[in-house]
């Protein structure tokens, strides 16, 4: 009840502040809204960010500045202004909790702008979706993980074994590759999109939808993750950009000749005015700075970079240029991570603690830490990818294995070894998951052409003329005792299955297409159908009771909730969030989120399910006379079961259509 009036109060409070300044700088004429549209921004503002006379401050800020464009910066110190506010106002953690926090913030400031008569697009011009994951997901717990095999499955089919050193010298000249060759990787992955997404535009100008549609597809079957024998002259993003080019001539011959000029000319355009800026922002060459509300990534040049290498726990760094400034040859890093692994083991680190710190916390730790360790901190920033040498079990939850030595958060990628396959520990501000992804297996096949050289090679000699670096990062008692009592981040829910039939649900697409032609499901529209059907069916096991049963005695609120929580988790339609690529739309904006909520009941699919079993059943026992009638019976509400599968299919079909363009509630929430 306090909660409910403190926040009445300071709605109230920022409703009135912000009426005031819309009417004194007549925000009618800036915005062209009408007194109506005015007051229901004042009064939506209001609610969701309630922060007293913090957006009336900024709103008149903003209605002074000339044009309808506003700095990247001033848009910064806005948001921080409203973060700031709202923690003057009320607890910041309950905020967060019933708010949504910084998309909230951010669907709050997007309506100043409205009112103020700016472009909202100005104001965020790497996307809403970065500016989102800079504030959003920042934390520990914010970053995905990717898992390989195909390094040691290949080795394993070739006979080829390779020593500790061969090993890590393999992943490393992979990285240093991957940072060297990283704008040229950015240059394909905006080129690619850009220009399939500009000609499937022209191609509907002409009324060629279809054509348009399979283009993309095409190239998603063609694709190549790695050079064949054929490239083996080129760097990998020379092959790759080689191949698309041969791919999209070959789509070019037909086109007339206007259509292909208009083509031409506008990827041209796009390339000069976007390019760059693309490559920029997605850059892992780059560290993340800590502030109180969000992250700054601060970039730095390939030459300082640094790869990261964890062993025994301890960090030690290597340079990925020699001292002409070109990328670090094989054999100088084969002798140099020979020394390292041979070199006696310095004191483990302890900085995986400091990986659960919340990042809003951090920057205020930092100035009471050590200076040594601060400044050893400091010089890991410039290394974008750790390699872990400690092997961990494959056996693991993918978020259990990653809970060991992995820097601090302020880096893109930290790779872990499991002996069998090496997984890929992802920041999201720098990887979506569709990027995350082909970029670790970019990334692995490069280490299995690495792996190959060496596997030829006598065995390696550890060199005494030394360029790594090792870096204290030991915690004294001190450092460890506020370590302790900073905020640390909550623990991350997670569940990992084998149990998904990828090969059932394939066959059940044939056999949906048999019987209609008209059903269109994905796999995934599988999944998310069956994720909602779970939900309304799910019943706790024997065990789960039991265990629950047995917390009373210990923790009887807790037991409370949870024989609630599953007593009514069958009545509750789950929302599923689906991160749908925005980047063939416009590579700079990502993701576009796709809230489904599968309409159960409308559908009507558990009692046609039924209904179709048990006519089917007594069809089996029914003698021949009955059986011509009961077959009808079953064909009638099979057909009604396929064709509401089918709408089915074009309801989820449409809502990412729309989704991949900008336009679902969500991503419109975050804009």
């Amino acid at each position: 009840m306090r909660f409910d009036t403190s926040v009445t109060k300071a709605s109230e409070l920022t409703a009135a502040n912000l009426r005031n300044v819309a009417k004194t700088l007549s925000v009618q004429q800036l915005s062209r809204l009408t007194l109506p549209e005015i007051e229901a921004v004042v009064q939506a503002v209001s609610k969701v960010i309630p922060a007293g006379n913090v957006p009336g401050m900024i709103l008149s800020g903003l209605a002074r500045l000339p044009g309808r464009r506003i700095p990247m910066q001033k848009m910064k110190q806005d948001v921080t202004a409203l973060f700031s506010g709202l923690d003057h106002v009320m607890d910041q953690a309950v905020y967060g909790a019933f708010f949504a926090g910084p998309a909230a913030v951010l669907w709050g400031y997007q309506n100043l702008l409205k009112l103020a008569g700016k472009d909202p697009e100005s104001a965020f011009p790497e996307g809403t979706w970065q500016f989102y994951a800079d504030y959003a997901l920042r934390e520990d717990t914010a970053r995905h993980v990717n898992e390989t095999h195909g390094f040691d499955s290949i080795l394993k089919d070739h006979n080829l074994n390779l020593s500790k050193t061969d090993r890590l010298t393999a992943w490393f000249m992979a990285s240093v590759t991957c940072l060297h060759q990283y704008n040229a990787l950015l240059q394909n992955e905006w080129r690619e999109r850009v220009a399939i997404s500009l000609l499937e535009k022209h191609l509907r100008q002409e009324n060629e939808t279809q054509r348009a549609k399979r283009i993309l597809r095409e190239w998603e079957l063609q694709r190549p993750y790695k050079r064949s024998e054929e490239g083996a002259q080129y760097d990998y993003p020379t092959y790759r950009r080689k191949k698309f080019e041969a791919f999209i001539q070959s789509r070019l011959q037909t086109m007339p000749e206007g259509l292909l000029s208009a083509w031409k000319a506008d990827l041209h355009t796009n390339e000069l005015q976007e390019l760059a800026a693309y490559q920029q922002q997605m850059s892992i060459l780059a560290y993340l700075e800590p502030g109180p509300y969000g992250e700054t990534r601060i970039p730095f040049r390939f030459a300082d970079a640094k790869i990261g290498v964890i062993h025994h726990d301890s960090y030690y760094m290597l340079p990925v240029v020699d001292e002409m400034g070109d990328p670090l040859d094989v054999l100088t890093a084969r002798a140099q991570i020979a020394a390292l692994l041979t070199s006696p083991f310095s004191s483990p680190s302890q900085i995986a603690s400091l990986a659960k710190v919340k990042r809003t916390a951090l920057a205020e730790l930092r100035s009471k830490l050590n200076p040594v360790l601060v400044n050893e901190l400091d010089n890991l920033k410039f290394a974008p990818i750790l390699l872990s040498t400690d092997i961990r079990s494959r056996a693991l939850p993918l978020s259990e294995l990653r809970h060991t030595e992995r820097g601090v958060g302020s880096h893109a990628l930290t790779i872990f070894d499991t002996s069998e396959t090496f997984v890929f520990d992802q920041s999201h501000i720098f990887f979506d998951g569709a990027w995350g992804t082909a970029l670790a297996e970019i990334m692995t096949n490069e280490a299995l052409s690495w792996a190959r050289y060496l596997s030829l090679l006598p065995p390696p000699t550890p060199t005494d003329s030394r360029v790594y670096t090792t870096l204290t990062l030991q915690l004294s008692a001190a450092d460890l005792d506020l370590v302790q009592q900073a905020p640390k981040v909550s623990p991350e829910a997670a569940a990992e299955t084998d149990k998904v039939d990828l090969k059932a649900c394939l066959s059940l697409r044939k056999l949906f297409k048999q019987r209609n032609e008209r059903i269109e499901l994905t796999i995934n529209d599988l999944l998310v159908l069956y994720r909602a059907i779970h939900a309304a069916t799910y019943t706790p096991t024997r065990e789960v009771v039991n265990e629950i049963n047995a917390l009373s005695s210990v923790n009887p609120d807790l037991s409370a909730s949870l024989k609630q929580l599953v007593m009514e988790g069958s009545r509750i339609n789950p929302a599923i969030l689906i991160p749908m690529d925005a980047s063939l739309k416009s590579p700079r904006d990502r993701i576009f989120p796709l809230n489904i909520e599968v309409p159960l009941a409308d559908l009507n699919l558990f009692a046609m399910h039924s209904q179709a079993l048990s006519i089917l059943s007594v069809y089996e026992s029914a003698a021949r006379a009955e059986q011509d009638v009961l077959f009808a019976s079953f064909k009638k509400i099979q057909k009604a079961y396929l064709s509401t599968l089918a709408g089915f299919g074009v309801y989820l079909s449409r809502a990412k259509e729309m989704a991949s363009q900008g336009d679902s509630t969500p991503a419109g929430a975050i804009k």
